[in-house]
């Protein structure tokens, strides 16, 4: 009797083992399927976002690039829809900078036809002026650099691409930065090639250029240029006061406005060191905007994937706009009005509303004009 239950012990031991067993083998197979069967029917979509921005650069069309490929996923919307609102968010920036390209070209073309002392000077002789200004061969275009509006941005620019230029170009002229006023094809390059120019809000080029070379300067060049502007608006200046050569904003705006406008490049009227209207540009850029203008403009060139303008933030709001508060709250409104009119080609020609009182002077949308 003992022997037989002891038999059946076994075989119920036997019996429950394979049952926990086949439970085991069951569990991690019901698992295995339920992963399986959990997929993620957005993959593929993914993969057809991410493809067209894998070399897209970091210009405000790459923003809305990302932006749209966020608001994709979550909708999980067909490859085609996705592909035609990407190309059409492209389209329309697209559109809208060349709308404004078209709007500063056409602004400068009319004040220029209604100054006609502007289209005086001859080309040939206005040669020398261009003695900072750049071309590229490989990509067919030129750059009218201006001091206080990222001049030395431009010049690397020029040698980023110089460096990963043809073979022909480098040899045809091995330094990147030679000035197009030394070039024996200067009048082809004028009449062929895509011409480009920087600009700036007068005001905002002017307070950049005192706070770099006036105020404060170390360099023994523009000591001596401040001591000249002392002697000059400084009543009763101490020979210490000049030899300090410590120039006031007001003192020097006061130099500006009786003669000392066309003594230096960094504050000279563009209009006054350039013929901007005897040249037919094809681009007409903004610091206010550089960052819009820049990504459209190496786009139009072809030169997007290559290159990238360093320091491309816009200049408005609390940049320029804070700074012009800070050094022309103090200053005459008549003191204005003569700067005004120094430099009344630069904000006619370049589309900038010339300032009647403070509040125009500091609003944004005139900072940015056109």
């Amino acid at each position: 009797m003992a022997y037989r239950v002891l038999t059946l012990a076994k075989k119920g031991f036997l019996f429950c083992s394979f049952l926990m067993i086949c439970g085991i083998v069951f569990y991690q197979w019901k698992t295995a399927f339920k992963d399986s069967d959990n997929t993620h029917p957005e993959d593929p979509i993914i993969l057809h976002i991410r493809a067209p921005i894998v070399n897209a650069d970091t210009s405000l069309q790459n923003r809305q690039l990302s932006t749209n490929v966020t608001s994709l996923q979550q909708s999980q919307l067909p490859t085609s829809t996705i592909a035609s609102t990407l190309v059409g968010n492209n389209k329309t920036w697209m559109d809208k900078m060349e709308a404004i390209r078209n709007e500063r070209l056409k602004c400068k073309d009319t004040v220029c036809k209604e100054r006609s002392r502007l289209m005086r000077n001859s080309l040939l002789s206005s040669r020398g002026r261009f003695d900072l200004a750049y071309s590229n061969d490989d990509y067919k275009f030129l750059v009218t650099t201006v001091w206080k509006i990222g001049a030395s941005h431009w010049k690397k620019v020029f040698r980023i691409l110089h460096d990963n230029g043809s073979v022909e170009f480098r040899k045809r002229q091995p330094d990147p930065h030679k000035p197009m006023s030394k070039m024996q094809d200067f009048n082809e390059k004028l009449t062929n090639y895509f011409k480009v120019i920087f600009v700036r809000h007068p005001f905002a080029r002017l307070v950049s250029a005192y706070r770099d070379k006036v105020n404060g300067t170390k360099i023994e060049f523009y000591r001596n240029k401040n001591r000249e502007m002392l002697r000059k608006v400084r009543k009763g200046a101490t020979a210490a006061n000049i030899q300090a050569a410590n120039v006031t904003f007001l003192e020097f705006i006061m130099w500006v406005t009786t003669g000392g406008h066309t003594s230096d490049y960094h504050w000279r009227p563009i209009n006054s060191k350039y013929p901007v209207c005897q040249i037919q540009y094809d681009f007409i850029g903004k610091l206010e905007t550089i960052s819009d203008d820049t990504s459209y403009l190496f786009k139009l060139l072809g030169v997007d994937g290559l290159v990238s303008y360093r320091g491309a933030y816009n200049h408005t709001g609390s940049g320029d706009g804070d700074l012009l508060k800070q050094y022309f709250s103090n200053i005459p409104t008549t003191m204005i009005t003569k700067l005004t009119q120094v430099y009344n080609d630069d904000f006619r020609v370049f589309g900038y509303p010339i300032p009647k009182n403070y509040s125009d002077l500091f609003n944004e949308n005139n900072l940015q004009g056109l």
